[in-house]
């Protein structure tokens, strides 16, 4: 009794500076095209859900330019590679990816000094491919809703599902998105916009994913954050020749890399 208590070591935190960019696209619309047209609904509304699109799978090019990039996450690893050369790749027979899966969750806890992966992000291929995988079909009777006894390829559900409740991460997305590579004229070109066959692990939901333009943000243990200045915004306005009516979307954020400790990314899965 009376002895002082016991003193933990401590360390300052650790500092990181970033820059939000300006984000911005328009289109416009012929006076005419307003005034004369006879298809339904507004030329107006038209345009500006046209460029919201333009907006959103651009900012989720970036997400994902950033999150399945191996040189900024530097803690990855080939499907053949993570098991000491062992591995099958998921569409290959003897394909584990709920075994391999759990071997990367063990290394990102690892990693995070006792704390859980919270996100798995997957490329919309290797997602289907998982869905066709007998190990994970064998976990699907479990599940039940949504899945009739028999069937060898599994709902988007259900896959979600078992992927949540074998390996415990409460959020599971699927890059599903695509867009338009050709520059305009050209012949179309569309491609993935997340990397079909790569699979990321990690900490996003350590602290808000999205972080205001406060300037003193403090976050806890996550492998990065969507720092946004301002959010999206839009508007019109007309020629000063009254010929064309513009629509503009624009924001104002930065995706940062905080920690790549605190993620995974599992590439070559198919």
């Amino acid at each position: 009794p009376g002895s002082s208590r016991a003193m933990i070591g401590s360390f300052d935190r650790t500092n990181l500076s970033y820059k939000a960019k300006i984000y911005s696209a328009s289109d416009s619309i012929a006076m005419e095209d307003i005034f004369d047209s006879q298809y339904p609904g507004s030329e107006e509304a038209r345009i500006v859900r046209k460029v919201a699109r333009t907006m959103k799978l651009a900012k989720e090019k970036r997400a994902a330019d950033l999150l399945f990039d191996t040189a900024t996450f530097t803690n990855n690893s080939t499907v053949a590679a993570l098991t000491g050369g062992t591995g099958n790749k998921f569409n290959a027979a003897g394909g584990e990816p709920l075994h391999d899966l759990h071997v990367v969750k063990d290394t990102v806890f690892a990693n995070s000094h006792g704390i859980n992966p919270d996100c798995l992000i997957l490329g919309r291929d290797v997602f289907r491919e998982i869905a066709r995988n007998p190990e994970v079909r064998g976990f699907a009777g479990t599940i039940g809703a949504g899945f009739a006894s028999g069937n060898r390829i599994l709902n988007d559900e259900v896959v979600i599902q078992v992927l949540k409740d074998v390996l415990g991460i409460p959020n599971v997305y699927v890059g599903a998105a695509r867009r338009e590579t050709a520059n305009p004229g050209a012949a179309s070109s569309e491609g993935y916009i997340w990397t079909r066959d790569t699979i990321f692990m990690g900490i996003l939901k350590g602290s808000d994913a999205v972080v205001s333009k406060s300037g003193n943000v403090k976050a806890m243990p996550v492998a990065a954050l969507d720092f946004e200045y301002n959010g999206l915004s839009a508007g019109q306005y007309d020629a000063l020749d009254s010929t064309r009516r513009y629509v503009w979307n624009e924001e104002v954020q930065s995706f940062t890399k905080i920690d790549d400790s605190f993620a995974f990314l599992l590439t070559s899965c198919l």
